[in-house]
């Protein structure tokens, strides 16, 4: 580059003379043009120049480094490329505290070589760019992933949740929820079959409210689950009798419905007595009542339960003839008989009609020491049987032995 000595962009190539040691050919180019060609490939991030074999600047886009034959070789590319033995190469650098990707290309002619140099974080921009979108793009890919997992697992959780808490309710014995199937999922089959099973044991616990109506609901229970057996059982148990003394002459003056509200107010006093002490009303007969303790479960001293229901029901029969009076109504009394042995106790009957029911001589005597009550002028009896089973609990008085039916001795 001689523009320093001309003071204009001339380059001069020389070429020497074969033959003629010593001797060349000099050209000499206005590389005005020349330089032109770089113009406008300047910028703070990018430069594009050539430089000679030296490292001083033949062509660059701002003229006075021309004109000043600038050296640029402590920049690291143009360096590199002096030192390199490769006519091309593209390297990463630092150059005053900033990255850079510098290439050259090298040239066949006269140790020539074109650099181009840009700033590493506009090279990169684009890639950059790219991997924010992709981030970006993961990101939401991610939060949405999230969202979906999060609500497709509470689209399971909910009705299981509901599920667990209906299980509950029937735990509790209640059978109204507002449960439905919301997807045909198998989540929605198991909360319709779940459904299902809910209404058969709220039909069957209607069922057996309905049957316990009838019978007590022990006996109800263990029908329901098949463990009361056709024929009876032997059992140990007491058996109670009672019945209201005058009934039938104290109705003659009452109307039928009457009779019935009546009896169904002192049925209810009594029954409530038999259920408090642990016993089982076997039957009603007309306006008398059949119950057992431990025909069925047993809890502990039968005959003492037995004993406490029926002192139960004087005290409750008292209460009941208060009522009655300030109503204006009769006056009940009634005799109780209570008699202590072994007993057949099960379902009797058919295949189509059974009545859960006690047999036996014990019950036949307990239902003759009840009539007793009338001519001894009583109102509570036990046998001798279950007098052995309460004697050191109850205060009792010895009545007089008599012949009863069905018996050869007299009973005491």
């Amino acid at each position: 580059n001689i523009s320093p000595a001309l003071r204009t962009p001339v380059v001069a190539l020389s070429f020497p003379l074969e033959g003629y040691a010593g001797q060349a050919i000099i050209l000499f180019i206005d590389s005005r043009k020349f330089t032109e060609s770089f113009e406008g490939t300047q910028s703070e991030e990018t430069e594009i120049f050539m430089v000679d074999g030296d490292g001083n600047t033949i062509a660059h886009g701002n003229t006075d480094l021309v004109l000043s034959a600038q050296s640029m070789r402590d920049i690291p590319i143009v360096k590199f490329m002096l030192e390199s033995k490769v006519n091309s190469q593209v390297s990463r650098y630092n150059y005053k505290d900033e990255s850079y990707l510098g290439s050259f290309q090298k040239l066949d002619l006269g140790n020539l070589g074109i650099i181009s140099v840009v700033k590493e974080a506009v090279a990169m921009a684009q890639v950059y760019q790219t991997q924010r979108r992709n981030l970006i793009i993961m990101g939401i890919v991610l939060v949405l992933s999230v969202l979906v997992v999060y609500f497709y697992a509470r689209s399971l959780s909910i009705p299981l949740r509901q599920l667990v808490g209906a299980t509950r309710q029937i735990e509790a014995g209640q059978y109204e929820f507002p449960l439905r199937p919301r997807t045909r999922d198998e989540v929605g089959v198991l909360t319709a079959s779940f459904l299902k099973m809910a209404s058969g044991l709220q039909e069957r616990e209607r069922m057996k409210d309905a049957f316990g109506k009838f019978v007590n609901k022990e006996i109800a229970e263990k029908a329901l689950k098949g463990e009361i057996k056709l024929g009876g059982e032997k059992k140990h148990s007491a058996v109670f009798f009672s019945d209201l003394r005058g009934f039938t002459a104290m109705s003659e003056n009452m109307q039928p419905e009457e009779v019935v509200e009546y009896l169904n107010e002192y049925f209810s006093a009594m029954v409530a007595c038999v259920d408090e002490t642990g016993g089982i009303v076997d039957k009603f007969i007309g306006d008398a009542i059949m119950a057992t303790w431990g025909a069925v479960i047993s809890r502990g001293n039968d005959t003492e339960n037995a004993v406490n229901g029926a002192l139960k029901m004087r005290a409750a029969l008292i209460e009941f003839n208060v009522r009655n009076r300030e109503r204006g109504k009769p006056i009940a009394r009634f005799g109780c008989g209570i008699n202590t042995g072994d007993v057949i106790s099960g379902q009797i009957g058919s295949e189509h009609k059974l009545e859960f029911t006690v047999i036996g001589d014990t019950v036949n005597l307990a239902s003759r020491i009840e009539a007793l009550n009338k001519p001894f002028g009583t109102d509570i009896l036990i046998s001798t049987d279950s007098y052995e089973q309460v004697r050191d609990i109850f205060k009792v008085e010895q009545m007089p032995a008599i012949k009863v039916k069905g018996k050869e001795k007299p009973q005491t």
